[in-house]
């Protein structure tokens, strides 16, 4: 059974492994360990962790402005994609930031990306666009997206 628990930077070591395996290296999207430090260490940012008794199985890191909150970024493991660790970490940070008066979640994400089809499952809505946003490590460069659910 997976459970959702609020991490600090003393566990970013943990979900490491799992940042490196669940984004595609061609887009540079996984953060490093420092840049997930960083983010920590901001007042306003948040680290989940979904664990499968005691393996860490998936993060999703948020951070929120005001009555805004962004979803800066989820990842889970590879061997457990498709088995609702997104999904519960997202109705998690959806149920936090509706506790704490969000107006508003939102998030990026790269055009062409499977995300999308998840985000837009749970109601995320596009309502904006960065031209060619992301860099590949093949010249190709997407656009991303930005979507929005209405707390």
């Amino acid at each position: 059974m997976i459970r959702v628990i609020e991490g600090d930077a003393s566990q970013i070591a943990s979900i490491m492994p799992i940042m490196e395996s669940a984004f595609d290296p061609a887009f540079g999207e996984a953060w490093t360990s420092a840049q997930c430090l960083s983010a920590l260490a901001l007042p306003d940012c948040r680290l989940l962790i979904a664990q499968d008794d005691t393996m860490i199985c998936g993060f999703a890191i948020s951070r929120w402005v005001l009555d805004t909150e962004e979803l800066l970024m989820i990842g889970v493991a590879k061997e457990r994609q498709r088995q609702k660790v997104g999904t519960i970490l997202l109705q998690q940070t959806i149920k936090l930031a509706s506790e704490e008066n969000r107006s508003q979640l939102f998030l990026e994400c790269r055009d062409g990306n499977h995300a999308i089809e998840f985000y837009s499952n749970i109601g995320f809505k596009p309502i904006g666009r960065r031209k060619n946003y992301y860099k590949s490590s093949d010249g190709v460069r997407p656009d991303a997206i930005t979507m929005a659910y209405a707390l």
